[in-house]
Formats: C-alpha cells, sequence, structure tokens
C-alpha cells in the first residue's frame, strides 16, 4: 500500500468500502478484486481479500446464523475444498487473466437470466441438486482461489437456482464463503503467498471492511425479496463487465 499515490489511496478507500456494501448487502461480492487489480499486484491483493472475506462473512454468519441451510453448505463445501487445492496450484504457477474473458461471459448471460426472471414465477429445479453443487463448488474453490473474490458468485448461481429467500440466501451464503475463505488462506499460507505486503495491505483495510458491512447490513434491510434478485443479478452483470472487458 506504501506505493499507492494519494489517487490510488482515495480508489482504494472508495472500492473497498463499496464492494463490502455490497458483499455485507447481498452476501458475496466480487467487484473488489478485478478494481483493485488495476492499481495493485494480484499475488497481494488476492490473499489480503480472502482473508478479509472470511472477516466480513463471519459478521453475517454471526447475526443471522438461524437462517443459515446447513445442507446448502455441505453439498458445496466438499467439492470447493476440491476446488481450492487446484486454485492454490495454479495461483501459485499461472497467470490468471487468460480466463478471465471467458469467465465475465458466463457470469454475464447468467446475471441477465436472473434479471429476467425476477418477475415471472419459479420453476422447477431441472438439474439435480447434487449434480450443480458440484459443479458450482468446484469452481467456486478454484476462481476463488485464483481471483480473490469471485467465489460466491458460483455458489450464488446454485443457491438462487434453489430460490432461496433472501435472508436465507444471504447466511447461507456467508457461512459458505467463510468456510471455504478459511481454507483457502491455508492454502496461501502453504505456498508462502501470505507476506508482509498481503498482512500490511489486510491490516488497512480491516477498517474499511467494517465500514461496508455495517452499510450493507442497513441496504440489506430496505431491500424486499425481488429487490434482492434484482441486485444479485445487476451485480453479477457489473462483475462480468470488468472481467470480459479487461
Amino acid at each position: 500500500m506504501d506505493t499507492l499515490t494519494t489517487a490510488g489511496l482515495v480508489y482504494f478507500v472508495a472500492v473497498m468500502v463499496l464492494s463490502f456494501s455490497v458483499r455485507g448487502s447481498a452476501g458475496f461480492g466480487g467487484l473488489n478484486a478485478p478494481l483493485l487489480m488495476l492499481v495493485m499486484p494480484a499475488k497481494i491483493i488476492v490473499p489480503a481479500l480472502v482473508m478479509l472475506g472470511i472477516l466480513s462473512s463471519m459478521a453475517i454468519v454471526v447475526r443471522d446464523y438461524r437462517y443459515i441451510d446447513w445442507r446448502a453448505v455441505w453439498r458445496t463445501l466438499p467439492y470447493g475444498a476440491a476446488g481450492i487445492v487446484a486454485g492454490v496450484w495454479m495461483f501459485d504457477r499461472l497467470d490468471a487473466r487468460f480466463i478471465e474473458k471467458g469467465l465475465g461471459l458466463f457470469i454475464f448471460c447468467y446475471g441477465l437470466y436472473a434479471l429476467w426472471r425476477i418477475a415471472r414465477p419459479p420453476r422447477p429445479v431441472r438439474i439435480p441438486p447434487t449434480l450443480l453443487a458440484a459443479l458450482m463448488g468446484t469452481t467456486s474453490g478454484v476462481v476463488g482461489t485464483m481471483f480473490g473474490a469471485l467465489a460466491g458468485i458460483f455458489v450464488a448461481v446454485y443457491l438462487d437456482v434453489l430460490h432461496m429467500p433472501k435472508h436465507e440466501f444471504r447466511a447461507t451464503m456467508a457461512g459458505t464463503l467463510m468456510l471455504m475463505g478459511i481454507g483457502r488462506t491455508l492454502g496461501y499460507a502453504s505456498v508462502g503467498a501470505i507476506d508482509s505486503d498481503v498482512l500490511i495491505t489486510f491490516g488497512g483495510a480491516l477498517p474499511l471492511m467494517r465500514i461496508g458491512v455495517v452499510l450493507g447490513h442497513r441496504m440489506h434491510a430496505m431491500l424486499n425479496q425481488q429487490g434482492s434478485g434484482r441486485m444479485v443479478g445487476v451485480l453479477l452483470v457489473l462483475i462480468s463487465g470488468f472481467l470480459f472487458g479487461g
């Protein structure tokens, strides 16, 4: 963080508060990683965001633990753990930028679909929940470990298909991401990716995360079920724009 200019520091503060406000409201985010990679190296910002994500998810879990659908959590978690192992290997060895455009296209298409179906009655899930949990859980582990803040998108797709009410959606999302985040942090530590620069960035961002989470709780209380679904869809489309257009 000491290499940031004054403008870069202001940008860092704004992105952190905004992104964790969104995460506090929806239960997941994803905007912060692609935005912060414009001014900071991925190898620093990715582990720091994962550790911050654990704490922000924990704040939701402590507050709304009674809404967590633990069956959905345990369906995705084993596959997420397998994806984390693969993601740590790729994070340590590969340049992750080459998959961003394909990832952005998928998120964009699903975000449009989520917005399209808001005003339409729910339909039965055609994909077996166990299969969907395996696909989304594994992808969440791999992508989230490589990019630091996109794990929640694929868990969101899984929970969204299950048509969860907004409180259950956010709490279940937070519980899943908290546990996956702990696994990802252990993975980063195992390959020596958590250094002094990562810890300084993490410490500097902690109060900003706190402000964002408090704002996010207030945003969540103001949204009805339809508004919550619309926010999820818009968030997915915005994230895809930064990935696909980057």
